[in-house]
């Protein structure tokens, strides 16, 4: 078991004698090099020789992966901002990890999007030079953008020497619009499903909300893992009632998730709203059949919320296998809520027509060097966060 020394000290570079932080880098390392062979390949190759999705699965692992990512991050924002803007003393022990943690993991949301662009650059470009206002997906990279550089500002001042009192007071105003950007990004996130006419799974405000909800969600959980893994599993008693308060957050919003997938697969089921009832019966008893009861609701819901009832949110150590289990079962989710929606071909399967349907339903399966760029993407996460672990003081001074 590793052991975390105490860092008191303001200075921002402080290395941390614990070897927790070591086996996560040469993970990330490991991971990199997986992911930089599969940019390689795509760059060559291109895409279609690369990726498994088709014209009838456009959308799938990188933007499952880059939706899991960038939702996380503004997660993370949201509590963060409850404690720099808002007071909450319980958020505002930890921030420095949160600000660090938000901005690496939005990062590594970046890596999926941008891989699963065609041609990144050429959209920055004319997205400057000719926005199309009107569509939501403009706006999500808008959201996003303003959200990273409100990350980095944030970072500039949570590591600033010499800090004043102006400081303090601007880290809560900007704190406070980390929050709102990034509870607005998220929510576009979620309309720019919402907005699709031609998908019924995915029309209408509800993922709009539960992103939201399991954003906050996620973010609690993985400062729950994280803060076990640099403490060895032994978490300070200082921080006992932050994770008890994080342990909450995380209890109330998979209740949140699980009342909104109730009356989300219901009103599918039952009021059949297009094809939004295929997207459903491919949950319940189709190809992500698995997903949904053992990723979706046994590893992302059933599970974590048991151990959290059980244990009243008190006990650390526990809080952390939860938040692990919560944080694998959220890929699932994230991976069925943006594939599941595809499923239901918008053609018939005629002859000539290359589509091609089982049971009624379009197959999508993740190609190796999908797999390859998803692993880049927590590599980038697991080797700037565990560097900065190991060579960045991220222990909050009181006063913060």
């Amino acid at each position: 078991m590793a052991t975390h020394v105490e860092k008191t000290g303001s200075s921002l570079i402080q290395i941390n004698p614990s070897k927790a932080p070591i086996p996560f880098i040469i993970l990330g390392l490991i991971l990199l090099a997986i992911g930089g062979y599969a940019t390689l390949q795509v760059l060559f190759k291109g895409h279609e020789a690369v990726y498994g999705v088709t014209r009838e699965v456009p959308w799938g692992l990188l933007i499952s992966t880059y939706a899991y990512f960038v939702i996380t991050s503004t997660g993370l924002a949201f509590i963060g901002g409850l404690g720099h803007a808002f007071g909450f003393e319980k958020y505002s022990k930890v921030s420095k990890r949160i600000v660090v943690m938000a901005f690496v993991i939005l990062l590594a949301g970046f890596t999926q999007i941008g891989m699963e662009i065609g041609h990144p650059i050429r959209l920055m470009i004319y997205m400057i030079l000719s926005p199309n206002l009107s569509a939501p997906i403009v706006w999500m990279g808008v959201f996003y953008g303003i959200e990273l550089v409100i990350l980095a500002i944030e970072l500039y001042l949570v590591f600033k020497p010499n800090q004043t009192a102006k400081d303090h007071e601007t880290a809560k105003v900007v704190g406070f619009f980390a929050l709102l950007v990034g509870v607005f990004a998220t929510s576009n996130l979620g309309y720019v499903f919402g907005s699709l006419n031609a998908r019924p799974f995915y029309h209408g405000i509800y993922f709009s909300t539960f992103l939201v909800i399991s954003g906050i969600t996620a973010g609690a959980a993985l400062l729950m893992v994280i803060h076990n893994i640099i403490y060895g599993w032994n978490i300070p008693e200082k921080l006992n009632s932050t994770m008890n308060a994080l342990g909450k957050i995380m209890g109330m919003g998979i209740a949140l998730m699980a009342f909104l997938y109730l009356w989300k697969i219901l009103s599918s089921i039952y009021t059949q709203p297009g094809d939004a009832y295929l997207s459903a019966m491919a949950l319940i008893k189709g190809p992500l059949s698995k997903n949904f009861w053992i990723g979706e609701l046994g590893l992302a819901v059933i599970i974590p919320f048991l151990i959290i009832v059980f244990t009243k949110a008190k006990n650390t150590k526990a809080l952390g296998v939860a938040g692990i289990i919560f944080m694998i079962g959220l890929f699932f989710t994230r991976y069925d809520f943006v594939v599941a929606g595809q499923l239901p071909p918008m053609r018939k399967a005629l002859e000539g027509s290359g589509v091609e349907a089982v049971n009624g339903l379009v197959q999508y399966s993740p190609s190796a060097g999908e797999w390859m760029i998803f692993a880049l993407g927590w590599g980038l996460f697991l080797f700037l966060y565990f560097m900065a672990e190991k060579f960045l003081n991220l222990e909050t001074d009181e006063h913060h």
